[in-house]
């Protein structure tokens, strides 16, 4: 299964500036495994909940939530026969007076810390929206054929069993997904997640590819908090020693995986330079940007 990409998207249908009433485009934002964990993943979907408190044009539409899966178009469909049996049994067994409250504890559970997707393990996440709404939902499954001999296939929650007025824009969202996805200072407006990605990636200025990415970013973060925590007196050249053993563990730990390098983007020292500067913004020597 490891050919599969899984990932919870969402869209926002919104008309193109300056262009005709009937022209408009569709901006995806996406968690999947090609940048993230299954657990940050599930640690990060607050980022997407966030698109329903945006301020958007009066005729924006911002899709439910999109709990999908893509690859080539025999792996799919076998994985999403366990993904959908795996959501109707749950489904079922709370229909027949098993324990939702139970049952959703324990998706929540799996989902921590969890390092690779199963079929079955990916339906914790619709599940966790199917068994947590306030009002009854039903899983409508969509689908779209991609280039390649690629497939997509996911769902989203319904707020009755025929209620498919969704599915157009949503199979539209599926073609997109891996295509297109904002960008920030185009699309929308720069959020701090943004900058730290920049900051955090040792792409920047070692010109090292270790993926997931947000797991790299995150890892780097909470290093970084940790060394404005210890004593020392910092340096460039300290700096640089640190990272690099950070980097050599965490290709050891077999967490990440590493690609090819690439020339660093910005010049080392002003990679460095900008984590110095962190470092002395969470001491609290200078004031946050």
């Amino acid at each position: 299964m490891d050919e599969l990409i899984y990932g919870v998207v969402r869209g926002v249908d919104v008309p193109t500036p300056g262009a005709a009433v009937e022209e408009r485009r569709l901006l995806v934002f996406a968690l999947d495994t090609r940048t993230h964990s299954p657990a940050r993943i599930y640690g990060e979907l607050a980022q997407l909940e966030q698109l329903d408190g945006t301020e958007l044009p009066e005729d924006a539409a911002v899709t439910p939530f999109v709990y999908a899966l893509a690859g080539p178009a025999p792996a799919v469909v076998a994985a999403w026969r366990r993904v959908w049996a795996a959501v109707q049994a749950a489904l079922e067994g709370i229909a027949q007076g098993g324990g939702s409250e139970e049952r959703l504890a324990a998706a929540e559970r799996a989902l921590v810390g969890l390092a690779v997707f199963t079929p079955e393990r990916f339906a914790d996440l619709p599940l966790l929206e199917l068994l947590g709404s306030t009002t009854p939902t039903y899983p409508m499954a969509v689908g779209a054929v991609l280039p390649g001999g690629w497939e997509a296939r996911g769902l989203f929650a319904a707020e009755s069993p025929d209620d498919d007025a969704w599915v157009p824009l949503v199979e539209a969202l599926l073609e997109a997904w891996l295509e297109v996805e904002a960008v920030p200072g185009r699309d929308r407006p720069w959020a701090a997640h943004d900058v730290e990605a920049v900051v955090n990636d040792p792409r920047y200025g070692f010109g090292l590819t270790l993926e997931p990415r947000a797991d790299v970013i995150a890892t780097v973060a909470a290093f970084t908090r940790g060394l404005a925590e210890r004593p020392e007196a910092w340096t460039r050249a300290s700096l640089e020693a640190e990272y690099r053993a950070l980097f050599a563990r965490m290709v050891a730990s077999g967490r990440f995986r590493r690609g090819p390098d690439v020339p660093p983007l910005v010049p080392l020292e002003q990679w460095l330079d900008h984590q110095l500067a962190r470092i002395a913004r969470l001491r609290g020597r200078e004031p946050a940007l």
